[in-house]
């Protein structure tokens, strides 16, 4: 049956690696392969993996028949529909799920629904609940998300969710409730729930009791996360596997006990029945609660499979339940299978099975602990290396204290206080009370973690056939006890702890113009050293560029600390990742035209003259002078790298006062390759006489999908083409990669060559 699962999973998996989606004909294939299949058993996986693959591609054919019309984005359009999420509340504005059921443009026409979107309305007071039928005016825009080496993609995530649009509500006198409550009884109920917890309680508590009690971690402050993620128990702030299957057991076993006290109840349903049924049933509730996450829906698969192996008193091979449990996910949800917690979640449960199957004969219980966490952990180490680029020297430590005081004493209490909340509430302050002074003693503990050297060791991103080579000495190490050669397994771990990574040679430099939205980062590599121009935007204390986008991208290259930063000047879109940045980087110097916006004291002003060699390749600021009046926009650093290859102008959001100066003052020296078309190909830059002094082969610009200002405006768009410059524009390129070698000048475009089907 294993065999069988895999192939079926592996047609799921080789359809979503198209780009563009098959023609269902190939489905006519079907009736011939079972026909061989009838005749020749040979036939049978290469038929499941056919199953697979047109299972989910009639799951594509209905999700694209419900995405939003192209025509509508942008567009203030009326919208009909029900909340169907907790509403997020934030500091400016509240986001929800909504449904709709009817969508109407301005000129009264009716389009196809697009289904489940995403809606952010800013200031306002009202916070629209689950169940709520509302009439909205609102503008949207399709999914989409940075395209960028070693970023998550936004796109895919929206895909796997049944989002198809986002928006945000305008302000409009139409907008109205039609109805308080329209189903979503289950959404409904956690969103009472939730409003009767942030009643009692306040953060810090709040977040955890939200998440351990509903799977809603929005509340969980950015430093809470930063803990959890550093000590590598960020699995235990959701309701998972482990929370499912530890509330079903004590649920089972305590029902299996209290009813065989009483004969005559065990002679009209037996007691491995009812306790069975009231397991699921409770777990059932839980796993609702928590919005059915994909960790849920396999541990409540799993317990089913299993308390049916107990009634039905068949001993059931473990390889046949997780099989189950894979079909059973996939042919609800295809997609789940790009989820890196489908895999994880299978591979924990996996590994658990292995290292437990000959071990533990006379061992004490507390040692089969210690034992089974240390070896957890050194087995899961290759997946968090592949997927997430570092490795938390200290979760065995983390995990040996909060796995068990989570899941055995703050879950429970947390579930108890929950009930307590709908008809005690008194009582249920004193187990708050509780379980906050459990919280902080934890707290502290991995906060304590986190504050030792090396609590994160970044590694560089290792390929798959890494991955696999791991895998195999992860297999050979945990052998049992008495095999020989078993240490030889380290071996396998070497490609993935050090991965080959593309060095360039003396004279070469690479230069990647990252997909950061509306705003500007820009990562120089040379063989020995790493500049980064510009860091993007902050958009909330919860996200700004510096960590979604250029951390992410700089762990994927291995590069651990950085020679230099350079910050052009003071607006957002420029500096606000920054901050984020300076806080995880050691950095050599730091150069900006706003050096006292930065808040650190070695931050030195960029001007004209500052001149440097990094591996024979030539950087130079060409702008702005010492004796400059210039501010803001036209006060950006302008830095020119130069090679023997082929030479790049950054420029920052110069407008055409500075380009006027530029070319006045060193017309020759400003003459490159490429060009950063200053200040997002707005209107106010890139002027006739600058382009023509330059003459540059490409112009390469950063700018937002949709972005309020229109940029690149497409006067500036055709005044290049007009010049025979080729551009480039990051939200149709996604991450634009140049590298200038002796081989001559590489482009890669990261979006094109990275995309699927789903993807803008």
């Amino acid at each position: 049956m294993l065999a069988w699962t895999l192939a079926f999973a592996s047609g799921i998996y080789c359809l979503l690696q198209f780009s563009t989606i098959p023609s269902l004909w190939v489905l006519l294939i079907l009736p011939l392969l079972f026909l061989l299949d009838r005749y020749f058993s040979v036939f049978r996986l290469i038929l499941l993996f056919c199953l697979g693959f047109s299972w989910a591609l009639l799951h594509i054919g209905i999700d694209v028949s419900h995405s939003l019309n192209p025509e509508l984005e942008s567009k203030v359009v009326q919208l009909t529909g029900s909340v169907v999420s907790l509403p997020v509340i934030y500091e400016d504005h509240v986001q929800f799920t909504f449904n709709v059921s009817d969508i109407v443009d301005n000129q009264k026409k009716h389009f196809i629904s697009p289904g489940m979107i995403r809606l952010n309305w800013y200031k306002t007071k009202i916070v629209p609940a689950p169940g709520e039928t509302w009439l909205l005016s609102a503008k949207l825009k399709r999914p989409y998300s940075f395209m960028n080496s070693g970023g998550f993609d936004y796109e895919t995530w929206m895909m796997r969710q049944g989002i198809k649009a986002t928006g945000y509500v305008k302000d409009n006198k139409t907008n109205q409730m039609l109805e308080e409550s329209n189903g979503y009884f289950i959404q409904r109920l956690r969103y009472e729930l939730s409003q009767k917890i942030k009643n009692k309680i306040d953060k810090p508590l709040l977040g955890l009791v939200l998440a351990l009690s509903l799977g809603d971690r929005s509340q969980l402050d950015p430093n809470q996360w930063r803990i959890l993620t550093n000590t590598g128990t960020n699995h235990l702030i959701a309701i998972s596997g482990l929370h499912l299957g530890l509330i079903a057991g004590v649920i089972y076993f305590l029902t299996l006990t209290l009813w065989r006290q009483f004969y005559f109840a065990t002679q009209i349903i037996p007691a491995p029945i009812i306790a069975s049924i009231l397991a699921f049933a409770v777990a059932f509730f839980y796993a609702s609660l928590a919005g059915f996450s994909l960790p849920t829906q396999r541990a409540l698969i799993m317990i089913a499979v299993f308390l049916l192996g107990l009634l039905s008193s068949r001993r059931l091979l473990v390889s046949n339940v997780i099989s189950i449990a894979v079909v059973l996910i996939l042919l609800l949800d295809p997609f789940s299978i790009l989820a890196v917690d489908f895999w994880l979640s299978f591979t924990a449960v996996i590994l658990i099975l292995y290292i437990t199957r000959y071990r533990y004969s006379n061992q004490s219980p507390l040692r089969r602990w210690l034992q089974l966490q240390c070896l957890l952990s050194l087995a899961l180490s290759p997946f968090l290396i592949f997927w997430f680029k570092q490795f938390p020297l200290f979760s065995i430590f983390a995990n040996l204290i909060v796995i068990p005081v989570i899941g055995f004493i703050v879950v429970p209490l947390v579930l108890l206080a929950m009930i307590l909340l709908l008809s005690f509430p008194s009582s249920a302050e004193f187990v708050y009370g509780f379980v906050d002074k459990i919280s902080k003693l934890n707290w502290s503990y991995l906060d304590f973690l986190t504050q030792q050297n090396n609590a994160i060791i970044p590694v560089a991103a290792p390929d798959k056939f890494s991955l696999i080579i791991a895998i195999i000495g992860i297999i050979i190490l945990l052998m049992p006890r008495g095999l020989p050669g078993r240490w030889f397994g380290l071996l396998f771990l070497m490609p993935l702890l050090f991965p080959i990574t593309t060095n360039l040679k003396s004279g070469e430099f690479k230069f990647s113009l990252l997909d950061v939205g509306q705003g500007l980062s820009a990562v120089i590599q040379t063989r020995q050293n790493t500049l980064v121009y510009d860091a993007g935007a902050k958009f909330s204390e919860h996200f700004n560029i510096g960590d979604a986008v250029i951390k992410p991208y700089l762990r994927e290259k291995g590069i651990t600390q950085l020679s230099m930063l350079m910050i052009s000047h003071g607006d957002n879109d420029h500096i606000g990742g920054a901050y984020a940045l300076i806080e995880q980087f050691k950095i050599g110097r730091i150069l900006s035209s706003v050096p006292e916006k930065l808040s650190i004291s070695h931050a030195e002003r960029c001007h004209a003259g500052q001149k440097w060699l990094w591996d024979d390749i030539v950087f130079e600021v060409l702008h702005p002078s010492l004796e400059s009046d210039f501010t803001g926009n036209n006060a950006s650093c302008v830095l020119k790298i130069s090679s023997q290859q082929g030479s790049v102008l950054l420029t920052g959001d110069i407008e055409q006062s500075a380009e006027k100066r530029l070319i006045n003052n060193m017309p020759e020296q400003i003459k490159v390759d490429i060009l950063l078309a200053p200040h997002h190909g707005s209107k106010t830059s890139s002027s006739n006489e600058f382009i023509t002094t330059i003459a540059p082969d490409y112009a390469v610009i950063s700018a937002g999908y949709r972005n309020r200002f229109g940029f690149p405006k497409q006067d500036i768009m055709t005044r290049y083409e007009v010049h025979g410059v080729e551009t480039l524009v990051t939200y149709i390129s996604g991450e634009i990669s140049m590298k200038f070698s002796a081989e001559g000048l590489i482009i890669e475009q990261f979006r094109s060559k990275n995309r699927r089907f789903w993807h803008h």
